[in-house]
C-alpha cells in the first residue's frame, strides 16, 4: 500500500474519533521528551497517535537490561538510545519530524529545548534534579505544561504540572542548594508515598541520592507512557474540563 501524507496513516483515527481539525493540532504539535527510559515508549505512543514533531533527549546507550523499555532488543546493545529511537520513530511515519539530542538534557541547551516544545514531558532521573529543575523552571516561564510519569515496580504514577500551579520544587521538596545527596530521602518520600511491598526500600533510597538509577519494569513503564500520552493528547485537543 502506498501512502503521501500523514492522513493516510491515521485516516481510521480521524474517520473514527479525531476529526481532522483534531489530527491538525496533534500533528502540528512538538513534545519534547527529556529521557528515553520510560521515555521511549511514550515517544512511540505520541507518533502512533498522529503527533508531529517530538525532541527527544538522551546521552545514554542501550544496554541489554533495557529490554523493558521500547526500542531496545538484543541488536541495539550499545548504540545509542536517540538514534535507535529517531529510527525506531520514523519507520512508524515517515513524515513525523523527530528531533535528536544525543548528549541529553544539559544546563547549556535546556533552555533551547524548552523553547522549541509546546509540551514538555520530564523522564529524567531524580539524580540529575539540577537539569529537571531548570527545565521546569524555564517551562512554567514559557506558561507551557509538564509532565513527568515515573513508574513504580509494575504500576506508575502522573504528575502535570500547570504554568501556574505548585512547581516541581514545591511538590517534592528539591532544593538547587543541597546536593541530591543530603536531599534524596525526602524527595522519594514526596514522591512515592507509599512503597510497594515487593519493591526494596533500600534501592530507592540509594537511586534517591545518585547512586543507581531504579530498574524500571516493561508494564509499569507501559502504564506510565499510556497515562502520560492521554494527558498530553487532552492538553494538546484543549480537554481540559
Amino acid at each position: 500500500m502506498k501512502w503521501n501524507k500523514p492522513e493516510d496513516i491515521y485516516q481510521r483515527s480521524i474517520s473514527a474519533h479525531l476529526g481532522y481539525g483534531n489530527f491538525k493540532k496533534l500533528q502540528e504539535s512538538t513534545v519534547l521528551i527529556a529521557g528515553m527510559g520510560g521515555g521511549s515508549n511514550i515517544a512511540e505512543l505520541l507518533v502512533r497517535k498522529g503527533v508531529g514533531n517530538i525532541i527527544i533527549a538522551d546521552f545514554d546507550v542501550y544496554e541489554i537490561h533495557n529490554v523493558r523499555q521500547r526500542g531496545a532488543s538484543s541488536s541495539t546493545v550499545g548504540k545509542e538510545k536517540v538514534t535507535v529511537m529517531r529510527s525506531r520513530l520514523l519507520d512508524i511515519n515517515p513524515s513525523a519530524n523527530i528531533q535528536i539530542y544525543p548528549e541529553g538534557v544539559t544546563t547549556d541547551n535546556v533552555i533551547e529545548m524548552v523553547s522549541r516544545a509546546d509540551y514538555i514531558v520530564d523522564m529524567l532521573d531524580f539524580s540529575a534534579f539540577l537539569p529537571k529543575v531548570i527545565m521546569s523552571r524555564e517551562a512554567r516561564e514559557a506558561g507551557k505544561f509538564i509532565i513527568t510519569a515515573p513508574s513504580v515496580v509494575n504500576g506508575a504514577l502522573l504528575f502535570i504540572f500547570k504554568p501556574d500551579g505548585p512547581s516541581l520544587e514545591e511538590l517534592f521538596g528539591l532544593d538547587l542548594n543541597l546536593d541530591i545527596e543530603d536531599q534524596g530521602e525526602k524527595l522519594m518520600h514526596n514522591l512515592i508515598k507509599r512503597f510497594p511491598l515487593e519493591a526494596p526500600r533500600n534501592m530507592y533510597m540509594e537511586a534517591s541520592r545518585g547512586e543507581r538509577s531504579i530498574p524500571l519494569d516493561a508494564v509499569g513503564v507501559d502504564q506510565a507512557a499510556v497515562m502520560a500520552v492521554a494527558a498530553l493528547e487532552n492538553l494538546i485537543l484543549d480537554r481540559t474540563e
